[in-house]
């Protein structure tokens, strides 16, 4: 019996190997090179930096001209305020494993607010000054059975 539960998880672990693997290779992100993982975080402190300092105009600096250009800074104040409030009130944040595949990388934050903690999925776009905030949206974990 214990033979056969070993195998069981070994086999197991292959196929959660196997699933992770098809998942980034379809959206074509890969776990990112050091310097890539600390040049995404930065970008996140910074930004989360800003808005601890009650500064949503340099907050704003951090978001990608694409989102700029959808969203006045007035609107991005709002919305951050309304939507986001542990990135508005945030005390500190823990980043996942970032993945890039040079243009666009992801990473999801755990972001602590005064009274609360959120995990937040973060999109970022290469531009010529570097990585930028392209989305945020609140992390929502699968369900138990549910794929």
């Amino acid at each position: 019996m214990w033979l056969r539960l070993n195998w069981l998880l070994r086999i197991a672990a292959l196929v959660a190997v196997l699933a992770r693997a098809g998942v980034a290779a379809e959206t074509g992100l890969r776990a990112s090179k050091p310097e890539v993982k600390v040049d995404v975080a930065s970008v996140i402190n910074g930004q989360l930096a800003a808005f601890r300092a009650g500064d949503a105009a340099r907050a704003y600096t951090f978001a990608a001209a694409q989102l700029r250009a959808q969203k006045p800074l007035p609107a991005f104040a709002a919305i951050v305020r309304t939507s986001y409030p542990e990135i508005w009130a945030n005390r500190r944040a823990e980043f996942g494993i970032v993945r890039d595949d040079g243009a666009r990388a992801t990473v999801t934050a755990q972001v602590y607010g005064r009274d609360s903690a959120a995990a937040y999925d973060y999109t970022l776009q290469k531009e010529p000054t570097g990585w930028r905030i392209l989305g945020v949206v609140r992390h929502e974990p699968k369900q138990a059975g549910k794929f």
